[in-house]
């Protein structure tokens, strides 16, 4: 009779056939050695026998203690292993990262799909690019309400100037746009030219500082090698093209400079509003959009070397001379409270912002020169 096994807790089922099998085992022994009798020793070939059995048993319970280990230390075994610096991106990731994660230790379903890469797992996100694309033709754009040549050059990707120097009227006025104006907007930067009787491609590349390649070699102008023959009213792209920048002049007061009219070379903000457009190449000043008949202001004393009505866009405007080597331009006024040769104080009432001359709203163009260069105004005030 094989003696019982009796434990205060439950032993794992490798330990527990272990020993029985041990006992098992020194029984056998112990019976063989009193056996004498051909019979006994016909009993230990039986026993020996079920012995082998019994044996094969305990082998296939200890093995599958093993396969039947807990789902949480299998599912540890199997999930892949991922670098430091890719887990910490998946803990850290947005949600959707957080479900694949999740996905990845067997704890959800996996309805994004992963990419496997060696170590590491790729969570497909659901976004998709597009890249921008080259525009392949020159095409027409209606001017909106609010638009700005600044604004309409960020929309298409190219500079402000390649807009100005592709449409003559607002080359002419830059900061005059006209609801349902056409602008021209070709698909690359530099200047679009309309092709004159006497033109030739050199004499044209010379007049916008590039090389006839700039010409000959854009898909665009269509032009046909060898010869690369142009004809009047031809439109050219002349890639990286350039004008030269031709500031505006009015007439100046000629009279005797008032006595102690001097700037101190501290400017203030002429009026108050809303940027409409900033420097720029094509526009070296400030506007400021407010109501028609707020007031102006000088931004430094001096006198006032203008103060009327222009043709070159400006409308009705005010010069002062701060008699340092600096000038300040207000330009698209409604009304003026000075008066050529007048002397003024650094924050005294000059006149009103109206919209006159070329403005396509009440603001005021404000400038500011040194020595006659244009200078960028945003630099000077507070």
């Amino acid at each position: 009779m094989l003696p019982s096994i009796e434990t205060a807790q439950p032993a794992p089922a490798a330990a527990r056939w272990d020993g029985r099998l041990t006992k098992l085992i020194f029984w056998f022994i112990s019976a063989s050695w009193q056996a004498t009798t051909d019979s006994a020793h016909a009993v230990i070939s039986r026993l020996t026998g079920h012995l082998v059995v019994l044996a094969l048993a305990a082998g296939a319970v200890v093995l599958s203690g093993v396969t039947l280990a807990a789902p949480s230390s299998l599912n540890q075994m199997a999930r892949p292993a991922l670098p430091d610096a890719s887990r910490a991106a998946l803990k850290t990731a947005a949600p959707l990262d957080l479900r694949a994660d999740l996905a990845l230790s067997g704890r959800v379903g996996q309805p994004w799909r992963m990419q496997e890469e060696g170590n590491l797992v790729r969570a497909a996100l659901p976004l998709t690019e597009i890249p921008s694309r080259l525009r392949r033709a020159v095409i027409t754009y209606t001017v909106e309400p609010g638009d700005t040549v600044q604004g309409i050059a960020i929309l298409f990707s190219i500079k402000p100037e390649t807009i100005m120097w592709s449409n003559s009227a607002i080359e002419d006025a830059p900061d005059y746009l006209r609801i349902g104006q056409q602008v021209v907007i070709i698909p690359i930067d530099g200047v679009y030219h309309t092709v004159a009787k006497s033109d030739t491609l050199e004499g044209i590349a010379k007049k916008y500082k590039v090389g006839t390649e700039a010409i000959t070699g854009v898909s665009f102008n269509n032009l046909q090698p060898p010869d690369y023959r142009i004809e009047p009213g031809m439109k050219l792209i002349v890639a990286g093209g350039e004008k030269p920048y031709v500031p505006k002049v009015v007439t100046s007061y000629a009279g005797p400079v008032p006595e102690g009219a001097r700037g101190t070379g501290r400017f203030q903000w002429p009026t108050l509003g809303t940027l409409t457009q900033v420097y720029w190449w094509g526009h070296r000043a400030l506007d400021i959009a407010t109501a028609t008949g707020v007031p102006v202001y000088a931004a430094d004393g001096g006198f006032v070397s203008f103060a009327g009505w222009t043709d070159v866009g400006y409308g009705r405007l005010i010069v002062i001379d701060h008699a340092n080597g600096y000038a300040t331009y207000y330009a698209h006024l409604n009304s003026f409270n000075v008066i050529a040769g007048q002397s003024v104080q650094r924050g005294q009432l000059i006149g009103t912002v109206g919209s006159t001359g070329n403005s396509s709203g009440p603001h005021v163009h404000f400038e500011i020169r040194y020595n006659h260069s244009l200078l960028n105004p945003r630099l000077y005030l507070p």
